[in-house]
């Protein structure tokens, strides 16, 4: 394993996870309506929501779109909760 295979490991697990987001973050509707999975990603990220997205208004995507914008400073627990849910579609 060269160190281009690693690269390629770490861009490849990058797209998982921006995938995952995009599903993920997609979802419409109120906490208490989203599958069990989707929950637990809305809270691994809420911190992040919260630092990146504050003053972006909710709807039309735009809370989807701003975490687009900074999925590669987003924190280990909403990366990996998101890496864990795409795992489990």
């Amino acid at each position: 394993m060269g160190i281009g295979d690693g690269e390629s490991i770490m861009l490849n697990k990058k797209k998982i996870l921006a995938v995952g987001a995009i599903l993920l973050l997609s979802a419409s509707g109120a906490m208490a309506q989203m599958r069990p999975g989707a929950r637990a990603v809305a809270q691994a990220c809420k911190p992040d929501i919260a630092r990146f997205c504050s003053q972006v208004p909710p709807g039309q995507g735009r809370i989807k779109a701003c975490m687009k914008e900074h999925l590669p400073e987003l924190s280990e627990p909403c990366k990996e909760g998101l890496f864990q849910a795409w795992l489990k579609q």
